[in-house]
């Protein structure tokens, strides 16, 4: 009986991975986003082909359960979302994120249930139970169209964002209004003020228990990460582990938000695999936890759709009271509204670096309702009054938000300018054919395989390249000729801008890997041209003064602070001296990002033929950039300075280790010498980096 039960199980699953795999690879053709069609597969599989095929008869009438969702699959996708999210941006945006994600799912349970009272046979008790489980948003299908459109970066945050934290305040939210129904139900007073401390304590309580589960949790990874550099699958397995043991931990035994601590030892991972490990495991961790992510949607939507088909009395709702399904359609997208509009117009009064309306109508848009809202109506037990209706509800917008919101998404957000233009994407697709050509003209002309192949042959094939490289070069020059006969030249400038930014902090990345730079200094560095990259997608094509990240701003006010408190003490020192080095070192990671910016700018301009005037407000840029820079290093305050010795060993051991690092890593590749070997070598060189960086920090003492 049990190998039965296992089989069924082991099928349940192969079958659930082959539907994946058809369905990826279709949708692929038909251009829609991956999670949607998921959810219609689901529904299509479960209503149609189950019912006419006995081996597969495991699924009929299958109701995923609650826990299923909730404790397997949702740890993985929080995780692999805070692990991937750009966490200097979430920072700067935390205000309004947060606003949204726990004011906003307030505001809009509320509207919902009060309307819904008033105007549908739910009591209000029951009608703000739905409210509560509906508000919070899954957008996962709006953030691969992100992705795939292009769209700002800041965007992008404030959507992805709101999505990873308002979980945990539905949740909250939905468990306190489970507890007013059953005092109701037992006759017990129960009164506003007291309800609403309530509410209150018990979000701060959950939020902060998180916080610091997630911290402490994040903390013991951080170690292992730290000890165990060049081990790819240690750092895979510590991690999964620690996405479920910070969730299990902190929602099921202790009673906080298990998402809340998912989301901060994610954001801890994160930073130790960017402070700690190789830029090579840094890219097998951020795959592993893409094939992770790939997998929990497949099979969450995929049960989505299976659940969706099997409430047998979805479909007599859906027909028999269509002026219903639109009322509560309407409901729910104006109990989205108000909270989205009135939270960013209020931020937008105290702040001048204002929410554009653009992304406000995407942010409202994009609120799709998913797998948290089916689960949390699931779990409502079968004699749970209203139980029946509740769930109805639930599918009904799910269905609507992820069917019609989720398709209508990317024409919005090309209607309102914010992903990529026909040109930009134009641009791209010629260039990488240019390139492309003249890499296999290359290629034949210096293969080690020359003397095999027939000179007559080779030179056809060389022949072949060369006039596809030169009608390449046709569309190029076609291309700048249409864009010229536009007098605005933002489309070049911004193609060129995003092309510089995106190359500098490359630069950036490749200088803290190399452990030239300090990782407060990346975090500078970093943010400063995140910041500027936001702003041209925004619009604005000529930013500006540079921003100051959060976390500089807060140690230049310590530093003030201290000086001003105890001038010329141990502590005041040493904030000093630290913030000196920090400065010299964000001078040498701008000298040298924006002279290999310059560079590859000038010789991008070449390879598309574009002339280099087009581009000179972008250089001018860079220009200032750099000149700025190096008269900084070598102004009288940066040549007295204590630290300047210091900083000078530390970047010529520094360029010494990384050489020997890299040449090693050629060797392994290569397969030359013992692996063994080699890879010990490696791994105390990365030891001796991490050693010195901290060993300059400590020398500001």
């Amino acid at each position: 009986m049990t190998q039965n039960l296992l089989i069924a199980d082991e099928t349940i699953v192969i079958t659930l991975l082959l539907i994946a795999i058809i369905t990826a690879i279709t949708l692929r053709h038909l251009k829609m986003p991956y999670t949607i069609g998921l959810v219609i597969t689901g529904y299509v599989f479960s209503s149609f082909i189950v019912p006419h095929v006995s081996t597969l008869k495991s699924f009929q009438g299958m109701v995923p359960s609650t826990d299923i969702i909730l404790y397997l699959f949702l740890p993985l996708l929080i995780f692999e979302s805070a692990i991937a999210m750009n966490t200097r941006l979430l920072t700067r945006n935390l205000f309004p994120v947060l606003g949204l994600a726990i004011i906003g799912v307030v505001i809009s349970g509320v509207i919902i249930g009060v309307l819904l009272s008033l105007f549908s046979p739910l009591p209000l008790l029951y009608a703000l139970l739905f409210g509560a489980l509906i508000s919070a948003t899954d957008p996962a299908a709006v953030i691969s169209i992100f992705k795939e459109i292009g769209v700002p970066k800041r965007l992008q945050i404030l959507v992805e964002g709101e999505s990873l934290l308002n979980d945990a305040a539905a949740i909250v939210m939905f468990q306190m209004v489970l507890a007013l129904i059953a005092a109701s139900l037992l006759d017990q007073k129960i009164s506003v003020s007291h309800t609403s401390m309530q509410f209150a304590s018990s979000v701060l309580i959950s939020f902060v228990g998180g916080i610091v589960i997630g911290g402490i949790t994040g903390y013991l990874l951080r170690g292992v990460l730290k000890r165990t550099p060049l081990h790819s699958h240690i750092h895979q397995t510590a991690t999964l582990v620690a996405a479920y043991l910070s969730y299990l931990i902190s929602d099921h035994i202790l009673g906080f938000s298990g998402v809340i601590a998912v989301v901060v030892c994610g954001c801890f991972a994160a930073q130790a695999a960017s402070d700690w490990i190789g830029p090579d495991r840094r890219e097998d961790l951020n795959r592993f936890w893409e094939y992770i992510g790939f997998l929990a949607n497949s099979f969450i939507f995929l049960l989505v759709g299976i659940a969706i088909a099997s409430l047998q009395d979805l479909s007599v709702f859906m027909t028999g009271a269509v002026l219903g399904v639109i009322f509560l359609v309407a409901v729910v997208t104006f109990a989205r509204f108000i909270p989205v509009f009135g939270i960013f117009g209020l931020y937008n009064l105290f702040t001048p670096r204002k929410i554009p309306i653009s992304y406000q109508v995407i942010s409202f848009w994009g609120g799709l309702r998913g797998a948290v809202a089916i689960a949390l109506s699931l779990s409502l037990p079968y004699s749970f009054p209203y139980r029946d209706l509740i769930v109805e509800f639930s599918v009904t917008v799910v269905l609507f938000t992820i069917l019609f919101q989720g398709l209508t998404i990317g024409p919005l957000i090309h209607h309102l300018g914010l992903g990529q233009t026909r040109l930009v994407r134009q641009f791209h697709q010629i260039y990488t054919d240019l390139v492309t050509c003249r890499s296999g003209e290359r290629s034949l002309q210096n293969s080690p395989m020359s003397d095999v192949i027939d000179p007559e042959i080779a030179m056809k094939y060389i022949k072949e390249y060369r006039i596809m490289s030169a009608s390449r070069m046709e569309k190029i020059q076609d291309f700048w000729s249409e864009i010229r006969k536009n007098p605005d030249r933002k489309e070049i400038l911004k193609l060129f801008w995003l092309e510089a930014l995106r190359f500098e902090q490359k630069q950036y990345r490749l200088l803290y890997d190399e452990g030239l730079i300090l990782p407060a200094v990346y975090a500078a560095v970093q943010f400063h041209a995140a910041s500027r990259e936001d702003l041209i997608q925004s619009g604005d094509y000529h930013p500006g003064k540079s921003e100051v990240g959060p976390g500089a701003r807060f140690r230049r006010w310590v530093t003030r602070t201290m000086n001003q408190i105890a001038p010329g003490s141990r502590i005041s020192l040493y904030l000093t001296r630290r913030g000196e080095m920090n400065r010299i070192f964000i001078a040498v990671a701008l000298v040298v990002a924006a002279s290999a910016t310059i560079r590859y700018l000038r010789e991008l301009a070449g390879v598309v033929c574009l002339k280099t005037d087009d581009i000179t407000d972008i250089l001018s840029v860079y220009h200032r950039l750099e000149g700025d820079a190096r008269a900084y290093l070598q102004s009288d305050i940066v040549r007295s300075s204590p630290c300047l010795k210091d900083i000078s060993a530390f970047i010529a051991e520094r360029t010494a280790g990384a050489g020997m690092i890299s040449e090693l890593h050629k060797h392994l590749d290569d397969g030359a010498g013992d692996e063994e070997t080699l890879t010990r070598y490696i791994d105390r060189l990365i030891e001796e980096k991490n050693k010195s960086r901290v060993g300059l920090v400590k020398s500001c003492r």
